[in-house]
């Protein structure tokens, strides 16, 4: 053991009572026999000198020299978060603080650090109690017990291409959309990790080291303080931007103003009024970064690679939980259902599916399995985020009926040529110069750089021109000049030249496949749900309509065999559909996961592809898996205890694998599984939360009111919890069909309780349910609360 054991304690300047409770505990500390004898010292942040100085060096300084840093978290406060995160970064042991006599100290403590620190803290209520939680807690003698494994100080190799994690916030912004769109230009474009809360909304300490160790560089996107979601959102980012910091990361803090910047990262932030201020900022930290010189060969990252011996549980990864963050691996192991055969060789499909049901993972294959023949063209249609209230303003316009129609297919026509005429001009151009090009080729090449201002712009900002050109077209009293405005403002004439073009240039190719994705991802319950969903039927519309000009032929164009395919989110399908005139023909693919035998399937092909092609899946689980977990089958206790989608049960996996790899085990213990449970149990109530009606704003609410609450309950228990938190009672029926929505309860019927696959299914499930009742004499209707939520809300 050292000479001495330094403590750095960290806590806000505010209230004053807090630094004279913790003040009054160290000193009480300072007399206790073991203290002295372990030779421990103490330092509070303010005992610093810092005059003259900067105060981000004295900290930083002051957690290296330490060996367990201490900080309270009864207060937020983006400083203590900061170093917190550095300190992780660092290898320091840690020590957490909590004053549980402040209301909701440990409700705020839970939602905002629970899953990403996923440790304890000390509880106290007064300077006794902290000093005896210390002594109790004895550090010093586990100062290897840090958050994170030995793994992250082993070097890792870097990845062929320039890595980037960009850390987003939840609102769409100008800002957020210009860097988002930027960075998908830049040199880290096929090596982009994106930290978004909206796909990944609990991503866990493990995550977020893994892929900071894996980046060249990490770019971290605050909220103003004003806007909606900065104070969890700001926490989280000040944590993550610490942790960099201390893996030795070059890091830039970017912030909506008005922001109050915390002193501790002033060298590391940059504020930004305009959406163009922002991205300069970007460019031109980008541009001075000195990225290392990257390997000749493609090199799988560490934790993806094997060695060709035995099975090593630290060399083992079974991926991400979002697909984004797998589209240059998920090729290997994508599990194939009917409704991704059926998108391969259909004209038409719509991917209808929840959050994590696999839409995104369906259009990676997809485009990697067209895109490897060489003969096809894929051109996929992803915006990066836009605006719909603009939209709304033009659908609101006194539009005749007709026009309204006439005018959203034809601009979801202009936007998919063009997105099309960009893609074909992005493939051509980056050929070899030896690979010569044809008349035709030329020509396309040719047309498009004339026509850049309207062609090549991103998808977002082209939609962006072409609605705020069509404001005022509603002020034209004439059904005709109404749609010849129309016309000319989305350059029908340039469409009609770039379909012969295009038809020239890709007639040869085997097929040609679109696939439109994201364009639902914007809206929100809330919106004027008529107006976006004529929009989303136009766009079904016009892809049935784009297929079907293809096919043509005559004097001027010639035939293309092109596909469409889109994917929406269920939520919003099921109002686009009663707008449909012919329902039953809408060429729908829905991605459910019944079947329990394809959704662990998706485990065992993710661990087959991990290690050396002589052991399978059932080796895998039987020599570092343990044979059961609280008296079930580990198999069967993953499928109880998670939501029915590929991300959930990855994602479990994943947390109980790193836990135990973090304590250094070669094998995953039933005690690790219990550990990721919690954690996957407060990920899943986290991922819920952005199903709420933004108008309503009650789910967080709602849910917490079934903390304790039994397994099972009637109708009008479910009923009165729901009003309990607040919920007016015109939209008690809601909430309870939007916990069905969202799995959170199973309905009951003769067969057991039952999870809608779908807003139809929930609709069929209660109805049925509601008669059962009556004919069985169950009085009620009955609910069942999802296993997946029982820790979060300790329900026994």
């Amino acid at each position: 053991m050292a000479n001495h054991i330094n403590v750095f304690y960290a806590y806000p300047s505010k209230p004053e009572s807090l630094d004279e409770t913790i003040t009054k505990a160290l000193d009480e500390l300072k007399k206790e026999v073991q203290i002295r004898e372990a030779g421990i010292r103490f330092k509070q942040w303010n005992n610093l000198s810092i005059t003259g100085k900067k105060i981000v060096g004295e900290i930083v300084q002051a957690i290296d020299r330490s060996d367990i840093f201490a900080c309270d978290l009864t207060h937020r406060n983006l400083n203590v978060a900061f170093e917190l995160g550095y300190a992780v970064g660092k290898f320091r042991r840690v020590f957490l603080s909590l004053d549980t006599t402040i209301q909701d100290a440990s409700k705020e403590y839970k939602r905002l650090y629970t899953v990403i620190v996923g440790v304890g803290y000390a509880e106290y209520q007064n300077h006794r109690d902290l000093a005896y939680a210390f002594l109790n807690d004895h550090p010093w003698t586990t100062l290897d017990e840090h958050l994170l494994g030995d793994i992250f100080r082993r070097p890792v190799p870097r990845p062929e291409l320039p890595t980037l994690l960009y850390v987003k916030p939840p609102l769409e912004t100008d800002a957020v959309i210009a860097t988002a769109e930027g960075l998908q230009g830049s040199m880290f474009s096929d090596s982009l990790f994106i930290d978004d809360p909206r796909e990944n909304p609990s991503p866990t300490l493990d995550w977020h080291a893994k892929k900071i160790r894996l980046a060249d560089a990490v770019l971290v996107h605050l909220l103003a303080d004003n806007q909606e979601h900065a104070p969890s959102h700001n926490v989280k980012s000040s944590f993550v931007a610490g942790l960099a910091h201390g893996l030795g990361k070059p890091v830039l803090m970017l912030a909506h103003t008005p922001f109050d910047c915390p002193i501790d990262y002033q060298d590391l932030l940059k504020s930004h009024q305009t959406a163009q201020n922002c991205w300069n900022h970007v460019d031109k930290w980008l541009s001075q970064l000195n990225l290392p010189r990257r390997r000749s060969r493609r090199t799988a990252p560490e934790e993806a690679r094997t060695k060709p011996g035995d099975l090593e549980l630290r060399n083992l990864s079974i991926g991400e939980p979002v697909a984004e963050h797998e589209h240059l691996r998920l090729d290997e192991y994508f599990v194939e259902t009917s409704a991704y055969y059926e998108a391969l060789q259909a004209q038409t499909t719509i991917f209808v599916g929840r959050r994590g049901t696999g839409k995104t993972a369906n259009l990676i294959a997809l485009q990697t399995s067209l895109g490897e023949d060489k003969r096809n063209h894929v051109c996929t249609v992803k915006p990066v985020g836009y605006e719909v209230d603009g939209f709304i303003r033009v659908l609101q316009q006194n539009l005749h009926r007709a026009e309204r129609g006439y005018l959203v297919e034809s601009l979801w026509k202009f936007l998919i040529y063009s997105e099309l005429a960009s893609s074909v001009f992005n493939e051509t151009s980056a050929r070899p110069a030896y690979q010569t090009r044809t008349p035709d080729e030329t020509k396309l090449v040719e047309y498009v750089e004339t026509h850049s201002e309207t062609l090549r712009p991103p998808f977002s900002q082209r939609l962006d021109r072409a609605v705020r050109s069509l404001i005022g077209v509603g002020s034209l009293a004439d059904a005709e000049q109404q749609r010849a405005r129309i016309s000319e403002l989305l350059h029908s004439s340039e469409l009609r030249d770039l379909r012969d073009l295009l038809g020239r240039v890709l007639a040869s190719r085997s097929k040609v496949a679109i696939l439109i994705d994201n364009l639902d991802e914007p809206w929100r319950p809330g919106h004027e749900i008529e107006y976006l969903s004529d929009l989303l039927l136009g766009l079904l519309k016009v892809g049935q309509d784009i297929t079907d000009d293809f096919e043509r032929q005559d004097y001027w164009r010639k035939r293309v065999n092109v596909s469409v395919t889109m994917f929406i989110r269920s939520d919003i399908f099921v109002y686009v559909k009663m707008l449909a005139p012919e329902q039953d023909k809408l060429p729908i693919q829905r991605i459910v996961w019944h079947d329990e035998y394809l959704l662990l399937k998706v485990l065992d092909e993710r661990l087959k592809h991990a290690v050396p092609k002589r052991f399978d899946a059932r080796d895998i689980w039987q020599q570092l898996f343990p044979e059961e977990v609280v008296g079930l089958p580990t198999r069967e206790f993953i499928v109880r205890n998670t939501l029915h989608r590929p991300r959930d049960v990855i994602y479990l996996v994943r947390e109980a694998m790193a836990r135990a790899v973090n304590q250094g085990r070669q094998v995953v213990t039933p005690e690790d599984f219990l550990n990721a449970r919690q954690k996957y149990s407060q990920y899943v109530f986290n991922s819920i939360l952005a199903e709420d009606d933004p108008r309503r704003g009650k789910l967080e609410a709602v849910l917490y009111e079934f903390a304790g609450a039994p397994r099972e309950m009637s109708r009008s228990q479910v009923a009165s919890r729901i009003k309990r938190s607040g919920v007016d009672e015109s939209d008690v029926d809601f909430y309870l069909n939007l916990l069905c929505d969202v799995n959170f309860l199973g309905i009951q019927t003769t067969s057991g309780f039952s999870f809608a696959s779908d807003e139809d299914d929930r609709r069929t499930l209660r109805s049925v349910a509601g008669t059962l009742a009556v004919e069985k004499g169950w009085g009620e209707e009955s609910y069942s609360v999802n296993a997946a939520f029982h820790q979060v809300l300790q329900i026994d």
